[in-house]
């Protein structure tokens, strides 16, 4: 039973264990690898595969296609993936909490595997619908999982590491992304190889198959959602490496007694604010996701041979520019692994979008210069670099990790999916309009995202609060009408670092 009169209940500080590094590697390096590799993959073969739709359609139906009609049908095919992924997040939240966590990224592997399979099988059949097809059934997938991978390593993580292990997720998607660029460049860059590209994305899912059913379930899903409290019991004995877990338990029951005063939640009343006290969580986690992707840096992921280009680089310049920004993301998010349980979450939101602001000005200008002189190509990938720097470390991970800490076990996995739901719509709107934007004002497109990157640091320094180092009743509470009593301050004391 939960002993009410104990203050000082709050949990230890947990440290790394192996079935907590198990999980977080088992689940990340699957789902969130691929939802990467799936952004960088059409970064490599893009020529090759325009080509490909124009023969395709030529031999088929005895009609050449038109530049515009070429530039159409691939910015469907790099953005219908979006479509896919809002589908996804649309169902994880209902997936999470009636197949578990874990149970639901199982499942949904099989899109991944048919996915990989249309996407390889279309030049033997000499159709490039099977891979817009194959686009948005891999987009279902990284739908699904990059909405229940931050939500699992949330629930998984010691207070104290909770903001390092989110991170992680965001690590394994810029992995993602290099390895594609990487492959797709120097690996697989010849007219038969991009299938083989495309259908590599099925390799993580099997791997996944094998490793993940021995990692425990999510220990707050099992006590909340199915009332298995020895479960929940043995899952954070294996996940802390200590049968000492009797003060995080007590947390789990008091978040317990709390959902069971409250009806299931939805994604429709987390969006009604059925509870006045989510409002201003609501707002964070959309306008964060919003000025995430509105910053534009799936604009420069998805269309950066494009970009570089446009600088007047040659083929090699620009195949070694590209991987190099895939390269410093990588490294940039190790960094923000490190710092973001000292740093805070909202420091690391502020001042990278205040950077990507000055970024993309200087870039905007940089581009427009080109033709004065040779160098000002250095001077724009520089700036570039800069600005995938600021975006790594801040506004690319922190989103992920700071919504779930947001809200309690009943409306978490809502508020999930409605975040991710609005991170991919606004990716399919970046990811289709970018190419019409450039090809018509060019450089100024940058300007748009410079735009959107000002106003999600004013809205990150008045309106997001900071989440570091305290618990989910800590913050979640902080958002209630009523004024915290004497008590709860004690409580809460005693959660804090």
């Amino acid at each position: 039973m939960l002993d009410s009169g104990r203050i000082n209940d709050g949990p230890d500080k947990g440290r790394l264990t192996f079935w907590l590094v198990a999980a977080t590697l088992a689940t990340s390096m699957c789902g969130s690898f691929q939802f990467g590799y799936q952004v960088g993959v059409l970064t490599g073969p893009s020529n090759m595969m325009q080509t490909f739709y124009n023969a395709s359609n030529e031999e088929r139906r005895s009609v050449f296609l038109s530049d515009t009609a070429v530039l159409w049908l691939w910015s469907t095919t790099v953005s219908i993936f979006c479509i896919g992924g809002a589908a996804g997040a649309f169902t994880a939240g209902y997936l999470a909490d009636t197949l578990g966590r874990k149970g639901a990224t199982l499942l949904v592997n099989v899109f991944s595997i048919l996915g990989g399979l249309l996407m390889g099988l279309s030049y033997v059949a000499n159709n490039y619908e099977m891979i817009i097809i194959g686009r948005l059934v891999i987009g279902y997938y990284a739908g699904v999982s990059v909405t229940i991978v931050p939500l699992y390593l949330a629930e998984i993580a010691p207070f104290n590491l909770r903001g390092a292990i989110g991170t992680i997720h965001q690590l394994m998607i810029t992995v993602g992304i290099l390895v594609a660029q990487a492959l797709g460049l120097f690996a697989f860059d010849y007219e038969k190889g991009w299938p083989i590209l495309l259908s590599l994305t099925a390799g993580p899912s099997i791997i996944q198959l094998f490793l993940l059913p021995f990692c425990p379930e999510s220990p707050r899903w099992l006590f909340v959602n199915r009332d298995k409290e020895d479960a929940c019991r043995e899952a954070l004995v294996k996940f802390r490496g200590t049968e000492d877990v009797d003060k995080e338990m007590n947390e789990i029951r008091r978040e317990n007694m709390e959902s069971m005063n409250t009806e299931k939640v939805g994604i429709l009343a987390v969006l009604r604010r059925d509870n006045p006290d989510w409002t201003r969580p609501l707002i964070i986690c959309i306008c964060l996701h919003l000025g995430q992707q509105f910053s534009g840096i799936n604009a420069i992921m998805f269309y950066a041979t494009e970009i570089y280009y446009q600088t007047g680089m040659d083929d090699t310049q620009v195949a070694y520019s590209t991987v190099g920004t895939g390269a410093i993301n990588v490294l940039m998010t190790i960094v923000a692994v490190f710092v973001v349980d000292r740093a805070g979450r909202k420091a690391l939101l502020l001042f990278p979008f205040a950077g990507m602001v000055v970024a993309t000005a200087l870039l905007t200008m940089s581009l427009n210069l080109q033709e004065r002189s040779e160098g000002w190509k250095w001077v724009s990938l520089i700036l570039i670099y800069i600005y995938i720097i600021a975006f790594a470390i801040g506004p690319g991970p922190i989103p992920y990790v700071i919504v779930p800490e947001l809200w309690a076990q009943g409306p978490r996995p809502a508020a999930m999916s409605i975040s991710v739901q609005v991170n991919w719509y606004s990716n399919f709107i970046v990811g289709l309009t970018f190419p019409f934007l450039q090809d018509t004002i060019g450089a100024y497109a940058f300007l748009f995202f410079m735009f959107f990157c000002l106003l999600t640091t004013i809205f990150v320094f008045f309106y997001v609060p900071e989440t570091k180092g305290r618990t989910f009743e800590d913050i979640v509470g902080s958002f209630g009408a009523s004024r915290p009593t004497e008590d709860d301050a004690k409580i809460n004391k005693a959660y804090s670092p």
